[in-house]
């Protein structure tokens, strides 16, 4: 983690990203989650007075981590669905992250998911219009549902930013609970955006890394456990459904390049060069768990869900809007699971 945090800081100092950030108070909601926490000490790191909002009852409920305890940090028990967030004094930037992003809770608690997303982002856009902040929206590349068919024919160039999927909420839990509500928080910044409202917006790409805790229950940390405890790694069917896998400190990265130098339309954050199956992606944790816990992990194929196949096929960003600016991911996956497991050795 201090090694991913070093290279954060490295890579917006060189983007010249830095100055952008001194002295100014940063407000990030969902601060307890595995992008808020990194985001709260990357903020910390570069001098900026952070309140770092979340409800605690809620996170800890989730498994999340606990509080990131830094001198110039603010921790802040509230629940951003109400309204009138009680803060005096100026707010330059606000980091609208708040989110329950994990399957089996969005699951169980589908009107907590849909309310903390819609009425979250809608109060946290309204201080923004009240203090004259600039505000970050975390959206979602569930938003693209299944590519064209014939990407799956062979050659992709990833989903850009106008190609949303139609979202049906009869569908899945999932649609109903996390990617339309994810479109209506993508509306409310349009909306405040018309008003004047500096807004931008990212839609992530299967972010995982350090600080991704065991109880995410999504692939990486469902492979990375199975790794610690010894059993064997699990995929559905053949495996043959692809995501394309974005490191932490790219997606850091990526995003802070959005707050400062981007417009109010959507910024596709993830990295298109390491497109690889499940399958693969099991067999990388297999070799890289061999390497470094001398255990024998295997890969197994298991009848999937009735829910798996609305699972997109592909998935691949295009991130050219974003390249225009400076985002260059560098973490492979290869890297990047070799980091995620060396954290999780120590910490699931």
């Amino acid at each position: 983690m201090i090694r991913d945090q070093s290279e954060i800081l490295d890579r917006l100092t060189r983007l010249d990203l830095v100055s952008a950030f001194d002295n100014k108070r940063v407000i990030i909601t969902g601060s307890r989650g595995f992008l808020g926490q990194a985001f709260v000490r990357t903020f910390a790191a570069l001098g900026s007075d952070v309140v770092a909002i979340d409800r605690y009852a809620l996170a800890s409920e989730l498994g999340a981590a606990p509080p990131v305890q830094l001198r110039n940090v603010e921790h802040v028990d509230w629940d951003v669905t109400k309204s009138d967030f009680p803060v005096h004094g100026a707010v330059h930037y606000i980091l609208s992250l708040a989110a329950i992003a994990s399957p089996i809770h969005y699951a169980r608690r589908p009107l907590d998911c849909f309310d903390v997303i819609v009425n979250g982002t809608r109060h946290m856009a309204e201080l923004a219009a009240r203090k004259g902040a600039t505000m970050l929206l975390s959206s979602t590349s569930e938003l693209y549902g299944n590519p064209p068919p014939s990407s799956l024919e062979g050659a992709f160039g990833g989903s850009t930013e106008n190609q949303l999927a139609v979202l049906d909420p009869w569908r899945t839990v999932r649609a109903r609970a996390y990617d339309v509500p994810k479109l209506a928080s993508e509306a409310l910044a349009a909306i405040f955006s018309d008003a004047n409202v500096n807004m931008r917006t990212v839609r992530y790409f299967n972010i995982f890394g350090s600080g991704l805790v065991r109880g995410d229950f999504r692939v990486m940390s469902k492979f990375a456990a199975s790794v610690v405890d010894g059993k064997p790694l699990t995929v559905f069917g053949g495996g043959f459904q692809t995501r394309s896998f974005c490191y932490l400190t790219d997606a850091v990265v990526g995003s802070v390049l959005a707050l400062v130098k981007g417009d109010s339309a959507p910024y596709n954050v993830g990295n298109p060069t390491f497109e690889c199956s499940m399958r693969e992606l099991a067999e990388i944790f297999a070799r890289i768990g061999n390497q470094i816990t001398s255990k024998t992990i295997e890969v197994i194929s298991v009848t999937p869900p009735d829910a798996y196949a609305h699972e997109p096929r592909r998935r691949r960003p295009n991130i050219a809007r974003l390249s225009k600016l400076g985002f260059n991911p560098r973490i492979g996956v290869e890297d990047g699971v070799r980091r995620f497991l060396t954290w999780a050795l120590e910490h699931y």
